[in-house]
């Protein structure tokens, strides 16, 4: 096999078990409710900047498994800190690059964010963490970000970004639909 049959093959693999398209360019209608503080403002626009052109030279691409790292990057540029326990240098630590470890990093960071579920979604704002539980199994498969809200004739859906798959503005329900119906939601509302 050649390197570009080698990559076509990866890319159709992680799409058979991601369940996702590769790359979704919403176009929201009805009003957007975006951030309104510099540092949400700051992550929203590293996200946008980089959901489908990941910052390789910096933080490197995990390929299909890329969706944490580039959260963990977005939180970066809205001023989280590095730490022994949350970091890319020297080298990745897994609550930088695996959804689970970095939910698990959250639960030791009361400080840092409050776990919720689908069904507190209304309190959900831009620039919190979103994770999908593909299966039901526990573990977190997918992590992003909410970039937006859109309010469509009175009705509240969360857009999310993320990268592996690469979206912008995606609304949760249509990549739910995408979804086994096994599949939970979870949110992360940040602190700061």
């Amino acid at each position: 096999m050649n390197k570009a049959t080698i990559a076509v093959t990866t890319i159709l693999v992680t799409l058979s078990i991601s369940g996702c398209s590769t790359i979704h360019d919403q176009k929201p209608t009805g009003e957007v409710i975006r951030a309104t503080t510099k540092p949400v403002i700051a992550q929203i626009e590293y996200a946008k900047k980089h959901y489908k052109s990941p910052n390789k030279e910096t933080f490197g691409d995990l390929g299909g498994t890329d969706c944490v790292n580039f959260v963990s990057q977005t939180l970066l540029s809205r001023g989280w800190n590095l730490n022994p326990d949350w970091t890319y240098k020297p080298e990745f630590s897994r609550a930088w690059i695996s959804s689970t470890g970095f939910r698990e990093y959250l639960l030791t960071k009361p400080e840092l964010a409050t776990e919720l579920t689908w069904e507190d979604r209304d309190l959900i704002q831009v620039g919190d963490v979103v994770q999908f539980d593909w299966d039901n199994s526990g573990d977190r498969d997918h992590t992003a970000i909410i970039s937006g809200i859109q309010i469509t004739n009175g009705k509240r859906e969360l857009l999310h970004t993320s990268h592996s798959p690469a979206a912008f503005d995606w609304p949760i329900t249509e990549l739910l639909a995408e979804q086994d119906k096994r599949t939970k939601v979870y949110f992360w509302q940040l602190a700061k």
